[in-house]
């Protein structure tokens, strides 16, 4: 698990922060957020199947919800104006305001949050998955991996030729790895078909450790984790929480990640 990096990641959302003594959100205003507590009463978006709800409604009161099947969908609502905000784990937020100057990150985190790949409750591969895990972990191969994928150089980010292991033949077997198509920089699909993403580099690296092959079939989020219940994928993974009540559900491989759970806003409705 890495933790370092939520911590520059916070200190990056702080950064858009200012003072300002009150504040005149809510729903369907346009108003600027001073503070969470401005969003009580908001219309907040975020996609099908995540748990940014339940993170939400622990700290801002009386949120009424909207779900989108995609992020895109969600995005389009919000620069619409038909919601206050949407809801995101950090790292795709910055990846998508850095994108879209009209939007901004509100500077304060709702939720510290874990990721990690699921797989079927009690699997053996997902023991071999985390003792892979911990060997990359340990070689800085997350360290390495956010140099590629959170950077501005879209050029570096390709999965690399693996080829450190003379004995490696992919004998060992198949990984069936369902992923999310666009939740950018973390597992997206790019326009000539490739899979690519933090989450996929690293998943492909534990599957080559246990000199194992990846089949990747992309899913959208709702349907991660059903399909690890139902077998038709033996892992799942785009930006997963780990949640208590996910975990009665399934294991997880990890957590290899540490992010927060964010709101993204119109820039115009930031604190002043």
């Amino acid at each position: 698990m890495h933790k370092p990096f939520i911590t520059a990641l916070i200190a990056v959302a702080l950064s858009f922060s200012a003072c300002s003594k009150s504040g005149s959100g809510g729903s369907g205003g346009s108003g600027r957020f001073v503070s969470l507590a401005d969003f009580g009463g908001a219309k907040i978006a975020s996609e099908v199947g995540t748990v940014f709800a339940g993170f939400i409604d622990r700290v801002i009161p009386n949120v009424e919800h909207k779900y989108y099947v995609t992020v895109a969908a969600a995005m389009n609502a919000l620069l619409a104006d038909s919601v206050d905000a949407l809801s995101i784990d950090m790292p795709i937020a910055l990846y998508l305001t850095a994108r879209d100057t009209n939007l901004a990150v509100f500077p304060y985190v709702v939720a510290e949050d874990k990721y990690g790949f699921a797989v079927a409750k009690g699997s053996r591969l997902g023991a071999m998955c985390n003792g892979a895990l911990q060997k990359l972990e340990g070689g800085g191969a997350i360290e390495e991996l956010e140099k590629i994928w959170f950077s501005a150089d879209e050029e570096r980010k390709v999965l690399p030729e693996l080829n450190y292991r003379k004995d490696f033949d992919g004998s060992a077997g198949t990984i069936r790895y369902g992923c999310h198509r666009a939740l950018f920089p973390m597992s997206y699909v790019t326009p000539d078909g490739r899979h690519i993403g933090f989450d996929i580099d690293l998943v492909n690296r534990i599957a080559y450790e246990l000199n194992m092959t990846l089949e990747m079939t992309a899913l959208p989020f709702s349907e991660l984790l059903p399909s690890v219940l139902s077998g038709k994928v033996d892992i799942a993974g785009g930006s997963i929480s780990i949640t208590e009540e996910r975990l009665e559900q399934v294991d997880f491989i990890g957590p290899y990640f540490e992010s927060g759970a964010v709101l993204i806003i119109k820039k115009s409705r930031m604190p002043s």
